[in-house]
């Protein structure tokens, strides 16, 4: 898939983003967005954090337990609680959407979770094992599921994905430090 063919499903915080609805702001892109630049590894206020899962469903208490602990060892306490929820809704997504590539059905699924952290802003990366990107939708009011990208939008300053390989993605959420 070429970003030519990909949504953009990247989105700034709410003093970057478009005025407006945010469907309208969803039809208007038309390309992925690339993992912000992370900083030279001397220049990074803590290297990366990775944790491997098994893209089931006990997995997702991993991801929470490994944030919680990656932020209270980075002293981020402040910041823990609404990164364990994008942690547990990014992995979510990957083990339910992310496990199944296309293009290659002999791939074997894979879950990634990475939090890196710079002077000015934490970063939290999940990688699986697929060629379709995020979809952000508008679920409605009696659906029981759909919105974790919605919670994703709200809660973080920027997030959006990338094509890392013909079945490997990434999909990306940014914290700014206090």
């Amino acid at each position: 898939m070429t970003s030519a063919q990909a949504r953009d499903l990247t989105y700034g915080s709410p003093e970057l983003r478009e005025k407006g609805d945010l469907r309208e702001s969803v039809s208007v892109r038309q390309r992925e967005m690339p993992l912000p630049v992370v900083a030279d590894p001397h220049e990074t206020a803590a290297g990366p954090c990775e944790l491997v899962l098994n893209p089931g469903p006990e997995s997702v208490q991993a991801a929470r337990q490994f944030t919680a602990a990656t932020l209270r060892d980075w002293q981020l306490d402040d910041l823990a609680e609404e990164a364990v929820i994008v942690a547990s809704e990014l992995v979510t997504n990957a083990i339910r959407h992310g496990t199944r590539c296309s293009v290659s059905p002999a791939i074997a699924p894979m879950v990634q979770l990475a939090w890196h952290r710079q002077a000015d802003r934490i970063l939290c990366v999940v990688t699986d094992s697929s060629d379709s990107p995020p979809v952000l939708e508008e679920a409605d009011a009696t659906s029981e599921s759909g919105r974790g990208l919605q919670v994703v939008h709200a809660l973080t300053a920027a997030w959006g994905w990338a094509m890392l390989g013909a079945c490997q993605k990434a999909v990306w959420a940014m914290f700014l430090l206090p």
